[in-house]
This record gives structure tokens, sequence and C-alpha cells, in this order.
């Protein structure tokens, strides 16, 4: 509503103000230039919702993982870098929330999209049965296993495949992995 006022107003003191001859550059200048004005006057009573998106992820480079590389036999306590054995496609997971705006003197509404993301992977460790996992590490820096899910499976030739895995893959073609030491995050 202000933007067509103030349009208008600023049409007639664009040509009144300017001389004759330039009337009419007067006229659409003062019209441009009130209708400016009215614009950012109604958006601050009225709002006007903008939106905002966090970052995506497009692709996922996960630990190395090579065909046909080796897998350590490991006796007593070592620290060894495992390979990715198995993964499933990430998820994204969505959230809009409503940012700014609203209350006594209006203000321009706002929504923001932030995305977050879930993978699940298995990490095969060791040929054999181990007792447990001491420590674990990302990147060379100590990492908390108390912040994620996983399961580790100790590689016994009778262990059958991870619950996660049998869903995904299906129950006839989820493999067990049946004597290497493996976790699932």
């Amino acid at each position: 509503m202000a933007e067509l006022v103030l349009s208008t107003i600023g049409q007639a003191l664009g040509a009144r103000i300017v001389p004759a001859a330039f009337r009419a550059i007067g006229s659409t200048l003062g019209r441009i230039g009130g209708a400016t004005i009215g614009r950012a006057i109604d958006n601050e009573l009225f709002g006007e919702t903008r939106h905002s998106e966090g970052a995506r992820l497009t692709d996922l480079h996960l630990q190395g993982s090579t065909e046909g590389a080796s897998i350590p036999a490991v006796y007593g306590r070592v620290r060894i870098a495992g390979q990715v054995i198995w993964a499933a496609r990430f998820k994204e997971h969505e959230e809009t929330t409503e940012v700014g705006g609203g209350g006594k003197g209006g203000g321009a509404r706002a929504t923001r999209t932030d995305f977050t993301y879930s993978l699940s992977f298995a990490v095969g460790l060791c040929e054999g049965e181990i007792v447990r996992i001491g420590r674990a590490w990302a990147n060379g820096e100590p990492f908390d296993l108390s912040q994620v899910s996983w399961r580790v499976h100790v590689g016994g030739e009778t262990q059958g495949p991870d619950p996660l895995i049998e869903t995904i893959e299906g129950a006839d073609t989820a493999p067990a992995y049946r004597g290497l030491a493996y976790i699932v995050f």
C-alpha cells in the first residue's frame, strides 16, 4: 500500500522539481524512488518471507577401501587402520524453522532450512576373533565412540550377518563376514 501511495507522490514531486524540459525524466525517477521507499516500508510493516538454506552434501568420500587389500592378523594390543567393507547410501534429513519476524513491529519473516545427514557403514578390522575395541581414532584424533551408534562383531566363525546390513541388503544377500572382526557404525 505504501509502495502505491509513495510512487504516486514521488511521480508528482519529480515532475514539479525539475525544469519543464526534463519533467518526463523527473516524473519517472520520482515514481521509482517513491516505489522503492514504499516497498521498504511495506516489508517492515507486513513482512516479506525470506528463505535461506544451509549447506547441502552432494557427495561423500569415506575412508579408503581397496579391493584385494590384505587383512591383518592381530596378536595382542595393536592400533590398526580398518578397511571399509560395506556402506549404505547417506540419508538427508531436512528441518525447516521460522527465524525472525513477527512480534509487535511486524518485521520481515524468514524461514531457514537446515540439512543433516546420517550414514551407516562397516569397517573390517582384522582376521580372527578379538576381545574388544579399546580406543578409536578418526583423522588422527581420538574418536569418542559414545557419540555414535556402533556394534562390534568379534570375528567368530559362526557369527551371523549384522542386523542393519541384513535389513538394507536383504536377509538372503547380507554377508556375515565370518572370521573377520568388524565394526558397524
